[in-house]
Order: structure tokens, then sequence, then C-alpha cells
């Protein structure tokens, strides 16, 4: 079996056990990793924050999101626009998200776009991570690619029941040295 082989049966192993675990899991652990988040130094120290917004079977983190906005930092989200390309673009109100790419809520088209170099601290999902850093993500290569122009610091969001000993990872799979659960 392959590497692409591997990562495909352990993205649908780990999408049953997202099924089978309770929304007010991914909920509680999005409240816990949010409040430890806003604690850290490097929120603290930054300006510019670009975050997913949960969707589905995701920590919520709009707790991070609502509070990064009312503490006047520029909060940036991802803009699907072709498969596997996403943009980073400012928002101003969760207001202005709708559902956009899969579902997911996105910003306007029309939002102020974002380069990975005015980042400060980026926040980035996963469906499953090691506590090395090794991440497995859905499979679309957007993180992936943002990873390899992005050189700020970066904290990879995985709740504490998807840490895994081991995930298989290609060459162009980046591995984030923070891994923060609840």
């Amino acid at each position: 079996m392959n590497l692409i082989q591997a990562k495909r049966i352990l993205r649908q192993k780990i999408r049953a056990e997202m099924k089978s675990t309770p929304d007010e899991y991914f909920h509680s652990a999005g409240q816990e990793i949010c409040r430890r988040l806003l604690a850290s130094d490097g929120y603290r120290q930054s300006q510019t924050i670009f975050c997913f917004v949960s969707h589905g079977k995701e920590p919520d983190m709009c707790p991070l999101l609502e509070q990064a906005l009312a503490d006047g930092k520029t909060l940036c989200v991802p803009l699907c626009k072709a498969a596997g390309q996403m943009e980073v673009r400012q928002i101003h109100s969760l207001d202005q998200l709708s559902p956009g790419a899969y579902g997911i809520p996105e910003p306007p088209a029309d939002s102020r776009s974002i380069l990975p170099d005015e980042i400060d601290l980026a926040l980035i999902p996963c469906l499953a991570a090691t506590k090395d850093g090794r991440r497995l993500g859905k499979g679309g290569g957007y993180y992936d690619r943002f990873l390899a122009v992005y050189a700020g610091e970066a904290v990879l969001i995985c709740p504490a029941r998807f840490l895994l000993e081991e995930i298989p990872v290609e060459e162009h799979d980046i591995c984030l040295e923070m891994v923060l659960t609840e």
C-alpha cells in the first residue's frame, strides 16, 4: 500500500470516528482550545490572525474569532477559490460569513485579501495529528499550499481524541511545531 492509499484509509477511519463522536465534544473541545489560545503569548502578541471557520465535526473556534475582533485584531479566514486553492481574506464581523464551497462559512468574494507575510498567527485545522506536528488534512491540499508559503507562527488545532501515534506523510506535507488540544 502506498502513502496516498494509507492516508485515504486513515481519513475514512477518522471520519467514521468523528461521525460517531457527539457534537458536544467538538463544542467543548473548541471552547477549551480557544480559552488556551486566548491566554497564550502568541495570541496576545499577534496583530493579524488567520483562522479556519469551524464547520461540521471541527472544534468550535467562534469564541476565538469573536474575541479577536473585539480585541481589534485583523482577523482573516479562508475563501475557497478553486479545487485545492484558497485565499486569505479579512473579515470585520462573523455576520459577513455565508456558506461557500462545501458549505463552509466564507467571507464575501470582495473582502480584502491578506498576504501570508502579513499574518502573525495561523490556526490550522486537521482531521487528526500526531504530537510532533504531523497533520492529516481532509485531502484537498488547501492548507499544505498555504503552509508552503507561510513563514510565521502556526498552531495545529486538534481535539485530543484525534491525536494519533502515527500519520503517514508525503514529501509535500508540512509538519507544524505546535499542536494544541483541549
